[in-house]
């Protein structure tokens, strides 16, 4: 195979130009005040800890349901009780929040 030499390149040649590099800094490991939670071993605790609270959830949820209809009854009404519970907190402090003084004003102040 030999070299075209007529005259016309084939790809255009001349100045190769190169991306300017970044300007950012790249920020230090400890500049939000913590650590990377790479080997923390609190991390491992907590994911086991839940891993049990799932299993002990579902096979509660699980003997409930082979007890039969009277189990599943009581569990529904305990469900709705701490429900309705946890309603009435929610509407309780929303309720002590509009008498704070000022509160009219700061829901305002955030548009």
């Amino acid at each position: 195979m030999q070299r075209d030499n007529t005259g016309t390149p084939s790809a255009p040649t001349g100045r190769v130009r190169h991306r300017r590099n970044s300007n950012e800094v790249v920020p230090d490991v400890s500049a939000n005040g913590g650590k990377l939670l790479v080997d923390d071993r609190n991390k491992y605790k907590s994911m086991l800890m839940r891993a049990y609270s799932s299993v002990w959830m579902i096979g509660g949820f699980a003997f409930i349901i082979y007890m039969g209809h009277l189990y599943i009854t009581a569990m529904v009404v305990v469900i709705q009780i701490f429900m309705a519970k946890e309603l009435f907190n929610l509407l309780r402090k929303a309720h002590e929040d509009r008498h704070l003084p000022g509160f009219r004003l700061l829901n305002w102040s955030e548009c």
